[in-house]
């Protein structure tokens, strides 16, 4: 089976996944590439990455049309989604060949997004030229399903998806016994410092442990336009032993810092379209607390059971969900070993090609596959409300 891969540029979430269908595939594999990879990405820690099933379309004229010809000719075509993309699907789906598009939320700002250029732009064709054809919606977020449906598209062939970093062999149980010395409960924040990020919900949450007289240490890692406002804000509450600013590292660098914290907080709101660093904080076995309208949250975090999940920007819900970890150690010590058993054993690259091969192997041959949980499993919209997620004070 061929299978090309149209997207952005290969990055550290998409390469581990690449490299596994390269493998499958028999060397039958190609990423296509439609843009370099933006100067500010390598600033954030990105890097260019050098494989042999890479095409970079964006170099020559003579890349493009082998690109176009490629989307021709693959078995499979599975594409990033966008405007960049729609010569690729236009072309393919002429010959009503297989074609999986991925996205994340579409509607993160409601009507704003619905009637932007690019959406009128892939709905226009979606429902004009591709209705009737063999696509397919790889839905990176628990609510893209969602969105699909409110503009009656995809309605019975949305599919769970994710991005999906390398994800660390460790032995989850030993990782925690080194944990066991902490003399405080340790807390791990990792973003930009930007609104929709809300990173003053960690500072407030120290506020309210502190005043409840917990031990505990929240260690913030990023920069951002609100960098200076939180730490004036920590300042002001008086929260220098409690709260600290980090600032940058690289991915590789972060990953280790995070192993040696007991606790994650994700405070994102909706506009989180996956956030992939949950999955590297639950691949080294740290106790996720996260916000409900997070994209990844829906498919990857079942509320105590791997993670614990509060009400989006409700600092009530989340202080008493951390308190509540923070008062039962071995309830975190088993969210933490479900947590990494979660990313480690399905949500995973290898996993994932594996059973993308088996899908498109399936649907090519008349019989599409069913899986009850995971990766390709059927996404439907999903509805949790704030009145869902119990305070837990």
């Amino acid at each position: 089976m061929r299978i090309v891969i149209v997207s952005n540029f290969v990055n550290h979430y998409y390469a581990p996944l690449a490299d596994e269908l390269y493998r499958l595939t028999n060397g039958h594999f190609w990423f296509v590439e439609v843009e370099p990879l933006p100067e500010s990405f390598k600033k954030g820690g990105f890097s260019v990455y050098d494989r042999p099933y890479i095409l970079r379309a964006w170099e020559s004229a003579e890349a493009q049309q082998k690109a176009y010809q490629l989307a021709v000719d693959a078995d499979v075509m599975y594409t990033g989604g966008g405007k960049f993309v729609v010569d690729y699907e236009k072309r393919r789906l002429k010959y009503n060949k297989l074609t999986l598009e991925c996205a994340e939320r579409i509607l993160k700002r409601g009507l704003l997004n619905a009637l932007s250029p690019t959406n009128l732009l892939t709905q226009f064709y979606y429902h004009t030229c591709f209705y009737k054809k063999p696509l397919y919606k790889l839905c990176i977020s628990g609510y893209t399903a969602n969105d699909m449906y409110l503009q009656h598209a995809y309605k019975d062939k949305c599919y769970k998806w994710a991005y999906f970093p390398a994800i660390p062999e460790l032995d989850p149980k030993q990782v925690l016994a080194q944990r066991k010395g902490h003399q405080r409960g340790r807390m791990i924040w990792c973003a930009r410092f930007l609104k929709w990020k809300h990173p003053e919900l960690p500072v407030l949450l120290a506020e309210k442990l502190r005043d409840a007289g917990y031990d505990f240490e929240i260690n913030m890692i990023g920069s951002g336009e609100l960098h200076d406002d939180i730490a004036r804000m920590i300042e002001r509450k008086n929260l220098q032993n409690y709260v600290h600013l980090l600032g940058n590292f690289p991915n590789a660098e972060v990953t280790k810092i995070m192993a040696d914290h007991d606790i994650f907080l994700f405070t994102s709101d909706r506009h989180e379209g996956w956030g992939v660093v949950l999955n590297e904080a639950m691949g080294q076995v740290c106790c996720p607390v996260a916000s409900h309208l997070i994209g990844a949250v829906p498919f990857l975090l079942k509320d105590g059971e791997n993670g614990m999940v509060f009400a989006s920007g409700n600092v009530d819900s989340l202080y008493g969900k951390v308190r509540n970890i923070l008062e039962h150690p071995d309830m975190m010590r088993e969210l933490s070993l479900a947590a990494y058993r979660t990313v480690h054993d399905t949500w995973n690259p290898i996993a994932a090609a594996h059973r993308f091969y088996e899908f498109c192997e399936g649907i090519l041959q008349g019989n599409v596959p069913v899986y009850s949980d995971g990766p390709l499993s059927k996404a439907t919209p999903h509805h949790t409300h704030v009145k869902d997620l119990p305070v837990c004070l």
